[in-house]
């Protein structure tokens, strides 16, 4: 699709189909969190949660994103950045719709152990990872998504460095988080992203210092 938002509302349309597919099938109602009525009766209400939830974050997360990126921070560019953002958000919005299913599935038991949902969420966020990466050097400065400092913000040449860097850093994490979901034995390989998360962001930190020294210099 040549539209990324097609494709955040198709995945969120996708997530809203399996929830009410989950409550058809039998998605058991005893799931916290739970309320008591005043006449004293228990009203569960995790089914509806777990079967809605994640869809209707990916709405939010579009609407509240497009609005940010919106607000005037750098004209030069502006159409091509809230592209790039549109796209990543399309991305993030397909790995939470997997997340959404994993998480369903196991519900209603279709994983037993869940041992496959182990391995698949954490490639599946490698894989965004990766291609969230790709998209960040083609962000403009803006307000929405991205390293957000007073530097990179004033400064469009210091934003698409840091972004350049940062993209290559959040790729080489993806692959890494990607291969470590795949190859390493249970149970170091799906953990690896609590590694790994750390380390990318340090050399995000990083890269923002040594940026703004280069800027000084």
């Amino acid at each position: 699709m040549r539209d990324p938002r097609r494709v955040t509302h198709v995945a969120a349309l996708v997530g809203y189909g399996l929830g009410l597919l989950a409550l058809y099938w039998g998605l058991r109602t005893e799931i916290p969190p739970s309320w008591t009525t005043p006449q004293g009766d228990l009203r569960w209400l995790g089914a509806p949660m777990a079967a809605f939830l994640l869809p209707t974050a990916v709405l939010v997360i579009d609407v509240l994103l497009r609005g940010l990126s919106r607000r005037p921070v750098d004209l030069h560019g502006a159409a091509s950045g809230l592209a790039a953002i549109d796209a990543i958000v399309a991305r993030v919005a397909v790995f939470v719709v997997g997340v959404h299913a994993a998480v369903l599935a196991g519900l209603l038991g279709w994983v037993p152990g869940g041992v496959w949902v182990v391995r698949v969420v954490p490639l599946m966020l490698g894989l965004t990872m990766v291609s969230v990466g790709n998209l960040l050097p083609r962000t403009r400065p803006n307000l929405a998504l991205g390293i957000r400092t007073q530097r990179t913000l004033s400064d469009r040449a210091c934003w698409n460095r840091t972004h350049r860097g940062a993209g290559y850093v959040t790729v080489a994490s993806g692959v890494v988080v990607a291969l470590s979901a795949l190859a390493v034995p249970m149970p170091i390989g799906p953990r690896m992203i609590q590694l790994i998360g750390p380390i990318a962001l340090v050399g995000m930190w990083l890269l923002v210092r040594r940026q703004g020294r280069a800027l000084h210099a």
